[in-house]
């Protein structure tokens, strides 16, 4: 409706400061959206990320996604949604290793644009020991339409919020550009995000919008670490002009690694880059 106002060329007030995120970040918003966003003195001195070489992290693979074709079967008409193995057990190890150096699960939340994927990370995490997934209403509510909700929240166990950003009722609706961010208007000091999207066509769907891309970007207060396909999203045959200039910045700025950049907090000469799984195990044992 606002968009709709501003277009129509009804007086407005732009946001002019932003009081959330670390500048690292929110130099992303600027280039992408917020052209004269300027950065509140607050977010200044954010507190480095425990463990980690960096605050802001694109971890590139090259794993391909996977169809998840039961998610159609289950709801009549819809569109087949997406999963990335990979990227579920890369999400499972940052956060256990996250809690490894001292992070309680209400610092974080996990992002990702599919309902397939959601589903997914969902079940994974419940893997994790004192922890329970959680979901948003929304988000529960369009798992159980299609017979994928597990059960409900444990007694005791601290809670880890999960979201879909981009489109997630509209999977389902015969409306297909019907717009709901899950996430938008939240924020967490950690921020993970699963693209999920990998495959050699680079079609990236609906995260081809710069409008989701912004919500995934501007959540985050200290840390946002992403996992994608560099090449599928630098070369998408729909939003290419929207992820190349951000993978430009997040590559001049030394931000895309080929796995999780850690250090060890004890022993600051010890860092690695862990991009097999069994290496967090490994290195997790010298950090806490």
């Amino acid at each position: 409706m606002f968009e709709r106002l501003v277009l129509q060329g009804y007086p407005h007030t732009t946001l002019s400061q932003q009081h959330r995120m670390r500048p690292e970040i929110s130099a992303l918003v600027k280039a992408l959206t917020y052209p004269d966003l300027v950065d509140a003195p607050g977010t200044t001195g954010r507190p480095n990320l425990i463990g980690v070489r960096d605050n802001l992290v694109l971890i590139d693979h090259n794993k391909p996604e996977d169809e998840m074709s039961d998610l159609a079967d289950r709801a009549e008409g819809a569109k087949s949604s997406k999963q990335n193995a990979h990227e579920v057990e890369m999400v499972f190890k940052i956060v256990r290793y996250l809690i490894q150096q001292g992070y309680g699960t209400d610092k974080m939340v996990i992002l990702t644009p599919y309902l397939g994927q959601l589903q997914k990370l969902n079940a994974k995490l419940k893997y994790l020991k004192e922890t329970d997934p959680v979901l948003g209403d929304l988000d529960a509510q369009e798992l159980a339409r299609v017979g994928l909700l597990t059960n409900g929240s444990s007694p005791g166990k601290r809670q880890l919020r999960l979201a879909t950003i981009g489109i997630c009722s509209s999977i389902f609706a015969s409306v297909s550009n019907l717009a709901l961010d899950n996430y938008q208007g939240e924020e967490s000091d950690i921020v993970i995000a699963s693209l999920t999207r990998s495959n050699s066509n680079h079609d990236i769907g609906f995260m081809h919008s710069a409008e989701r891309v912004n919500v995934m970007l501007s959540r985050a207060r200290n840390a946002l670490i992403m996992i994608g396909n560099v090449d599928t999203f630098k070369h998408a045959r729909k939003g290419e002009e929207t992820w190349r200039p951000l993978l430009d910045n997040l590559r001049k700025g030394g931000h895309i690694y080929e796995g999780f950049p850690v250090k060890c907090e004890r022993h600051p000469t010890k860092v690695t880059i862990l991009v097999r799984f069994l290496r967090f195990a490994t290195f997790s044992s010298y950090t806490y």
